[in-house]
């Protein structure tokens, strides 16, 4: 079973792939418009206009989705309750060692760690 950080990791990169072939599109079109309003004079301005949005949108698109795409591949879950290795641990109301202060669980009479004779 893995943890909600380990199931998030694929959809924040399929969001980022999404979003960056929809910043490729937009800048590709932006580029067009701004290619073609010099060709026939009756929109240029408004094919100019709509040109530099649209690469602007695109290029923001393209800058967003890389890093959504690089956060959901770096990011992974090391420490806490979290983890891959922690699953089946919680830190609420776990007894501690006085000794040592490693975490004890329900109903041991030594600490592992420590090896100190626990009080019940």
């Amino acid at each position: 079973m893995k943890n909600l950080i380990e199931k998030r990791k694929s959809q924040l990169q399929f969001v980022g792939v999404v979003i960056l072939a929809l910043g490729v599109i937009l800048a590709v079109t932006g580029v067009v418009l701004l290619l073609t309003c010099g060709i026939g004079k009756d929109l240029s301005v408004l094919k100019l206009v709509f040109g530099i949005i649209l690469l602007v949108v695109g290029i923001a698109g393209l800058a967003i989705g890389v890093i959504f795409s690089w956060t959901g591949k770096a990011v992974v879950a090391t420490k806490g309750s979290i983890a891959e290795d922690n699953l089946g641990k919680g830190t609420v109301n776990m007894n501690k060692c006085e000794n040592c202060g490693a975490e004890i669980e329900a109903g041991k009479t030594i600490c592992d760690k420590c090896e100190e004779n626990l009080k019940p």
